[in-house]
């Protein structure tokens, strides 16, 4: 997951990586850790955005890009879901 989360989002596509069926992968992950695969993807993804937003002048549009977001809306609803606020409130709680 390390070298493919900016790129590889679906569960599916690690799965198919591992030479596993998605359902196994699922089942592996969440049996060790708790929580599925797609719940991994997305902390990986938000602990970076969170690196990125704190470390880097790069604007919140910039960062969901080059996390491999399209759609800048979408990152912005899947960043404030996961951490409480939006990338900007986060952004401006940071740099006080």
């Amino acid at each position: 997951m390390e070298k493919n989360y900016k790129k590889v989002k679906n569960p599916r596509d690690y799965a198919g990586l591992l030479n596993l069926s998605t359902s196994y992968l699922n089942e592996c992950v969440k049996v060790t850790t708790g929580k599925p695969v797609s719940i991994h993807i997305q902390q990986r993804i938000i602990l970076e955005a969170k690196r990125l937003l704190y470390h880097s002048r790069k604007s919140v549009k910039e960062i969901a890009d080059e996390l491999g977001y399209d759609d800048f809306s979408y990152f912005t609803r899947l960043f404030s879901k996961a951490v409480g606020m939006s990338p900007t409130a986060f952004l401006a709680k940071n740099r006080e």
